[in-house]
């Protein structure tokens, strides 16, 4: 096959996603690894428009108010009408999917895109096309990177949670919610009941026979065998979300007490942290002079402390007792120590408390 005609042909196959600008176009070739200039890349959307490669498939030409066209594949048949708000929302869920799925799965997910498109073809896309495309960014920060190992755990787990089988934890060497879990607590037999994405890692989460709620952290280090020992979903589940709902995030409480817990912030910093969701029971209250407090009923863990600590002197304890103790004589005085005595980070130590 001529270059020409095999850069025609993956061109074409590009317009099966979904519409495009030269800009799009341009962007789109340089990932692809094809050499070919801007100006050549018209010349091939015109001689596509000239081609029938099947039936009920036209390549149609747009030009929006600013002079811009846009090339798109039409199919003849039509599987109804979306609005722009639809169009956006589906772009927007493509471009912003967490690092940890969108990377690995891209190829399903642009199979997705595809048919999604071929199906509502006639729809305004033309109009969005750069939005999609050139305008969206992610940063990916703080988000897990996966490979096809990760993934095929994932595969794994969502068969197991499908058809209600036990897992064998053998390893867990991340650990970033079950800290009380010694080496020698392996293997351990989970009964899964959810996939759960939290801080843009994702873990597999359920409960052992005692009702003991566990989560684990999709990971390379993460070992687990699938049984096909079947249980009943129902016996867990109720438990497993009272006790998912008492956490501040995901990690293993200090205690099996709930707390009402009073923190105190700067206004500015309230002010930026104040609309993220942070807890299902938060309250957000402005005092007087301008600072606010967030109100909390939760149990207290590491996910809380490292809240807490994050924001050094812009936040400060109220209530309980317990925690401003674990800030300040054992979080604060640790830390110190480090840089005063020039201490090793010790892993037994920094646990110490939680």
């Amino acid at each position: 096959m001529s270059t020409h005609l095999e850069r025609i042909v993956r061109i074409y196959n590009r317009l099966r996603r979904g519409p495009v600008t030269i800009e799009v176009l341009a962007k789109w070739v340089i990932s692809a690894d094809i050499q070919v200039s801007t100006r050549q890349l018209y010349r091939d959307l015109n001689q596509l428009k000239t081609l029938r490669f099947a039936e009920g498939e036209n390549i149609v030409e747009f030009t929006d108010e600013k002079n811009r066209k846009t090339w798109k594949l039409e199919y003849k048949e039509d599987a109804g009408k979306l609005t722009p708000f639809d169009i956006n929302s589906f772009f927007l869920l493509k471009n912003f999917a967490p690092y940890a799925i969108l990377e690995e799965r891209k190829s399903s997910i642009e199979k997705i895109e595809r048919f999604v498109y071929k199906n509502f073809s006639k729809n305004d896309y033309q109009k969005y096309v750069q939005a999609n495309e050139l305008f969206l960014r992610c940063t990916n920060y703080n988000e897990n990177k996966y490979g096809n190992i990760e993934h095929g755990q994932i595969e794994e787990l969502i068969w197991a949670l499908h058809n209600s089988r036990s897992i064998i934890i053998e390893t867990d060497l991340i650990n970033p919610a079950n800290i009380d879990l010694a080496k020698n607590a392996f293997p351990i037999t989970m009964y899964p009941l959810e996939l759960l994405f939290h801080r843009g890692r994702i873990h597999i989460a359920g409960a052992t026979k005692e009702m003991q709620c566990l989560i684990f952290a999709i990971d390379k280090a993460f070992e687990f065998t699938l049984t096909n020992e079947t249980f009943n979903r129902k016996k867990y589940i109720a438990a497993y979300k009272e006790k998912l709902a008492s956490l501040y995030g995901i990690a293993e409480p200090i205690n099996n007490k709930v707390y009402n817990i009073k923190l105190e912030f700067t206004e500015s910093y309230a002010e930026s942290m104040k609309n993220f969701h942070w807890h299902a029971t938060e309250k957000w209250e402005q005092l007087k002079p301008g600072n606010y407090m967030l109100h909390l009923h939760c149990s207290i863990g590491r996910d809380l402390v490292g809240f807490v600590a994050i924001g050094l002197d812009k936040i400060k304890v109220h209530q309980p007792k317990i925690l401003k103790d674990l800030i300040l004589k054992k979080k604060k005085k640790s830390t110190i120590d480090i840089y005063e005595d020039d201490l090793v980070v010790d892993e037994k130590r920094a646990n110490e408390g939680y």
